[in-house]
């Protein structure tokens, strides 16, 4: 992982170019004393992480990444706690207030790479599934589906276009779908989380008016899954 340091105060960046050096699998490309020096370094070379100062002549790190467009993952390195508001807004991974420990810096790089080895999983899960209905292989996209009702051996799909029957047992279908995506709440149904709108007792209410009963054996793993 290629990492770049911003900050103008060079002993702040000698005690992050020495975490670095003490974490296998990251790679220092350069040190930057202010922001305009730091976006340059992005447009010429690829970055994957950025440890970014906020408070720096000219340009502070919060202006800075306002201006970027698709910059690489941010953990602010701060002497001021009042900037956190701002953080969470602009998604930075975390918000280390100096002066921070090697402790407290490895947690926030494992986070960065949590978070690419989500988005890695998720570029090799599957986009869509084919299944026959109506003497047909309907291609079913799989952020339009809405819920899923089992009906004995068959399947009812509910999607955003359109309800599709097909022969299929729920348990195949729920182990097809993936599981950050998509949850069993009772024994007849499968609901995606994106198109859940709101839960109401022992109800989930979904797109296009679909309503969902919760199982009382699911109700306990249901609730958690979404906490």
């Amino acid at each position: 992982m290629t990492c770049l340091i911003v900050d103008d105060e060079p002993l702040a960046c000698d005690v992050l170019e020495n975490y670095i050096g003490q974490l296998e699998g990251l790679n220092l490309a350069g040190r930057c004393s202010n922001a305009w020096q730091a976006i340059s370094t992005l447009q010429t070379h690829t970055i994957d992480l950025m440890f970014l100062d906020i408070q720096m002549p000219q340009l502070t790190g919060i202006d800075m990444l306002r201006e970027v467009k698709n910059p690489p993952q941010v953990i602010l390195t701060t002497a001021f706690s009042n900037y956190a508001l701002d953080a969470f807004e602009l998604d930075v991974v975390d918000y280390l207030l100096k002066p921070f420990s090697f402790e407290r810096f490895a947690r926030a790089v494992a986070k960065v790479r949590k978070m690419q080895n989500e988005n890695n999983e998720k570029k090799t899960l599957p986009q869509y599934l084919f299944f026959k209905a109506d003497k047909k292989l309907h291609k079913v996209v799989l952020n339009e589906i809405i819920s899923v009702e089992a009906l004995s051996n068959y399947l009812k799909i509910y999607t955003l276009r359109e309800t599709l029957v097909v022969r299929e047992t729920i348990s195949k279908m729920e182990s097809l779908l993936p599981k950050q995506d998509f949850v069993r709440v009772h024994k007849s149904f499968i609901v995606a989380i994106a198109h859940i709108e709101y839960i109401e007792g022992s109800m989930i209410f979904l797109t296009r008016k679909h309503q969902v009963p919760i199982g009382e054996s699911y109700k306990e793993n249901f609730l958690k899954y979404i906490r």
